[in-house]
């Protein structure tokens, strides 16, 4: 994967909370996806600027094309903070504009809506969890697409065993504790798990 350095330094120059060896692990889980189950799509609930969406966008591409990234976020500004919600600006603009930026447009479908909001019945290689950080917000978006995740097929979560974000770690300590996924890899706070039944 000779170009995953240089899709790096490109999702640097998006605003984000997402660190290089996070964006590494991120990219080669859904290349790793993508290869296994080809036709299947990439789930992001939680795109902010687009930082994670262009890394997986170009995960996307480098594999062909054939799928596509659904960018689900209602980009009101929201966000969950240790000391409760915070209302910011859109990101829409800012979001539209670094996806086009870096060429990933074709390979993203931005889906402006809440998670539970959205009808969803296509089959899901790779979810990927960084919306609203607390437990409750957490668990709903996992529970309205897990079931649509393949055997084999993975879930990440961002923001995992950091104190600001206690919810993230307790919902994904109850999978793990579970006998349905288990942990494939970890660095920094991104965690991915794989689906075994």
């Amino acid at each position: 994967m000779s170009d995953v350095e240089s899709v790096l330094d490109m999702a640097q120059g998006v605003e984000g909370y997402f660190h290089r060896d996070e964006g590494r692990l991120l990219f080669e889980t859904a290349v790793s996806a993508l290869t296994h189950f080809p036709d299947h799509a990439i789930v992001e609930l939680g795109s902010y600027c687009g930082k994670s969406t262009v890394i997986l966008g170009k995960a996307v591409q480098w594999h062909g094309g054939h799928s596509k990234v659904y960018a689900i976020d209602p980009h009101e500004g929201e966000m969950m903070f240790p000391e409760g919600l915070q209302r910011h600006p859109s990101t829409l603009s800012r979001f539209m504009k670094n996806i086009d930026l870096c060429g990933v447009v074709a390979a993203v479908k931005l889906i402006q809506k809440r998670s539970f909001e959205v009808a969803w019945d296509k089959p899901i290689g790779l979810l990927f969890i960084d919306a609203l950080h607390d437990y409750e917000n957490v668990s709903r978006d996992f529970k309205h697409f897990s079931g649509s995740i393949v055997g084999g097929g993975r879930v990440a979560f961002h923001d995992y065993e950091l104190n600001d974000h206690p919810g993230v770690t307790r919902r994904v300590n109850e999978l793990l504790a579970g006998p349905d996924f288990i942990k494939e890899k970890q660095v920094d706070s991104l965690i991915v798990l794989r689906k075994i039944r």
